[in-house]
């Protein structure tokens, strides 16, 4: 049996539905591994905790009724009979069940009892027919369900017995308890313990941990063979830029400088990640390294995500550097004719020391005199590809990469192997806390109050929403709609723009340079702000529907605001609370970027929160750096075992992980 076909309810229908999901064969069945497993079992009501969760089966002695509260909430609510109890059951935006949940119908509910224990909210409700108990696990095919899914990979099993290959070292595998494959296969589908979940779920992670440790280890291979000659600077002008800044440097800013100096004198070029908290100073760490390397007559080129960011750069950049000698440029796309070629001119002939634009930079044909130092701003959007674009240009400069998406120090290691890293925790002296508030769309009239009480004290807001136009799909909030309801809420005489990344760059610098002047009290506008904008005069952020973003991305927007001497107050708007959310409540205890970093990864893993495509950080099947950190280190330790060793099963791994990275010599 090869063909998907052959197992017993795969048609030609539902073979090409497996292909567009990366299952071509039966080998590919099988090794589609559940991402997650749910334990269910129905509970004691006599045994329940307030506020744990718990499932309890039940007899409805009241039909369902249903409540239309306000724009995308619905409460649905009956009464169930447990162990002789009667129980008010509240379950948010499932009304579609009103029809089945009927009187004398029995029912499982799976929530949280309330400390009253008589109200009871719950997370689901099944029918008691369609409830299954046991360890199940969780694929999450597309539009495939799971016990099916479990059902066509039990039956593929015996026919690919034979062809199985083993994917971890025997002596990594024996060392660390794991079971060999055909016995992995025969219980990661159909766990029937916990002892059998313990196992199966050990080996998921350890596996993908100790690929993604070979990966991060051959990137560092390909890093170690750059060699570049050490920058000879004029540490004395240095030092009299340093002294002419009108703040004295924090002690992390004065550590990361001093390891980018250190890495600057090497043979060797440098890959250095500078992480640290929105507005810790980062650029001004990446000015005085600029400074130098245009001492030592060598260009720098500074490259940031989106337009509006790298005129930002430029415009501070240049009041920075010019009076101490350094020629700047701005390109990008925008630039056109006349303006265009002085400025191509200028980096081939060396009268540029230092340009600022986008990441098209690295892909026009550009030639620079002697690039020696190239800055990448938000380090995650530019990853192993455009790293590979810079090589096969002959171009080696000493990298410096910027993030403001903090993570902890030894998971940064783990996830930027490939990199050193610098970490800027302490803020300028002066930052005020920005005072945050989780709240549901109940509270809208409030904010809108508070909004209107900045403004008379002449200062200005945002509000961020995460559509551009209206979506058939979901009734989150959109610009067009958001800037007309402002409009009729706050006086005639507020001006109420909208700003999102499908304007032209002409018209978002127009709109941005208009809030930054004052012309504008309320901008409503997508996460085209989240980076880069800078306008002290802001003290109010409102985000609706922040369930649509993660933590760090929030925390990002929260810091476009308090950058100024006034306290500022972010309001975080979803109505996730009254369905029992509290995922957001960390942005309310901590202003701390590492702390909700951290966070984010937990609960999401780094694919997303860095994305997968731009980093090459997979979005990993099971394992979650932050929460099994023990593991990934214990992974990240026995990848250098793998890759010093002969073992035939280590050098396909190294010889996989360098084909990922589009490299095939490892020598």
């Amino acid at each position: 049996m090869e063909k998907l076909t052959q197992v017993k309810g795969i048609g030609a229908a539902m073979e090409s539905r497996l292909r567009a999901g990366g299952v071509h064969s039966l080998l590919d069945l099988i090794h589609t591994y559940p991402v997650a497993y749910e334990t269910h079992r129905i509970g004691d009501l006599d045994a329940a905790i307030t506020g744990f969760p718990i499932s309890l089966c039940g007899s409805i002695v009241r039909s369902a009724a249903v409540a239309y509260l306000r724009r995308r909430l619905t409460k649905t609510t009956f009464d169930l009979k447990v162990a002789g109890r009667i129980l008010k059951v509240t379950v948010f935006n499932r009304e579609y069940l009103r029809t089945v949940l009927k009187e004398g119908a029995e029912c499982v509910v799976t929530g949280r009892l309330e400390s009253d224990g008589i109200r009871f909210t719950a997370s689901d409700v099944q029918l008691r027919k369609h409830y299954r108990e046991g360890i199940l696990p969780v694929y999450r095919f597309p539009q495939i369900g799971d016990a099916v899914f479990a059902k066509w990979v039990l039956s593929a099993l015996p026919a690919v017995q034979h062809s199985l290959r083993e994917e971890i070292p025997d002596f990594l595998r024996i060392k660390h308890g794991l079971p060999d494959l055909p016995a992995f296969l025969r219980i990661v589908h159909q766990p029937q313990t916990e002892s059998d979940l313990a196992t199966v779920t050990k080996r998921i992670k350890y596996e993908e941990l100790l690929r993604f440790g070979v990966k991060i280890a051959c990137l560092k291979r390909i890093n170690d063979r750059t060699v570049t000659p050490p920058k000879t600077y004029d540490i004395q002008t240095v030092r009299r830029f340093i002294s002419a800044l009108p703040f004295e440097l924090t002690p992390d800013q004065k550590n990361a400088t001093n390891e980018i100096f250190m890495d600057l004198k090497q043979p060797r070029q440098m890959m250095r990640l500078l992480q640290g908290d929105v507005g810790s100073g980062k650029t001004i760490v990446a000015a005085i390294a600029v400074l130098a390397v245009v001492t030592a007559k060598e260009q720098a080129a500074l490259m940031a995500p989106t337009e509006v960011l790298a005129r930002q750069h430029h415009l501070a950049l240049t009041q920075l550097l010019s009076p101490f000698g350094v020629r700047t440029a701005y390109l990008s796309s925008g630039v056109k004719g006349k303006e265009r070629e002085e400025v191509i001119l200028g980096l081939k002939s060396g009268t540029i020391d230092l340009v600022i634009g986008t990441h098209s930079l690295i892909q026009e044909p550009i030639q620079f005199h002697r690039l020696g130092f190239a800055v990448i701003d938000e380090q995650h959007r530019f990853g192993v590809k455009q790293r590979k674009i810079l090589r096969e240009k002959g171009l080696t400069p000493d990298m410096l990469f910027m993030s403001a998406t903090p993570i902890p120090r030894t998971l940064a290691i783990a996830m930027f192997g490939d990199l050193d890293i610098s970490s800027i925790k302490t803020m300028p002296v002066g930052r005020k806390p920005i005072r945050t508030e989780v709240c549901d769309f109940s509270q809208m009239d409030r904010i809108v109050r508070l909004i209107h009480d900045q403004i008379q004290l002449g200062h200005q807001a945002y509000v961020i929403v995460p559509l551009v136009e209206k979506s058939v799909k979901t009734e989150a909030a959109d610009i067009g709609a958001s800037v007309r309801e402002f409009r009729s809420l706050l006086p005639t005489e507020v001006k109420v723009e909208g700003l999102h990344g499908r304007m032209t760059p002409e018209e978002k610098y127009r709109i941005l340079a208009s809030f930054a002047a004052g012309d504008i009290s309320v901008l409503v506008s997508t996460t085209v702000v989240e980076v880069g904008v800078n306008v002290p005069n802001a003290t109010l952020m409102v985000v609706l529907d922040c369930e649509r973003f993660g933590l760090s991305q929030l925390h990002q927007l929260r810091g476009r605001v308090g950058r100024g001497a006034d306290q500022a107050t972010c309001f975080f708007v979803t109505d996730d609370l009254l369905l029992g959310s509290d995922r957001f409540a960390i942005l309310e205890r901590t202003t701390d970027g590492f702390l909700i970093s951290e966070e984010d990864l937990r609960q999401r893993g780094p694919g997303e929160v860095f994305g997968e495509e731009q980093t090459g950080i997979p979005r990993f099947r099971m394992a979650n750096p932050v929460v099994d950190r023990e593991l990934l280190e214990t992974a990240l330790a026995d990848a250098k075992a793998v890759m010093t060793s002969s073992d035939p099963v280590c050098r396909r791994m190294i010889h996989e992980a360098f084909s990922e990275i589009e490299e095939t010599n490892i020598d």
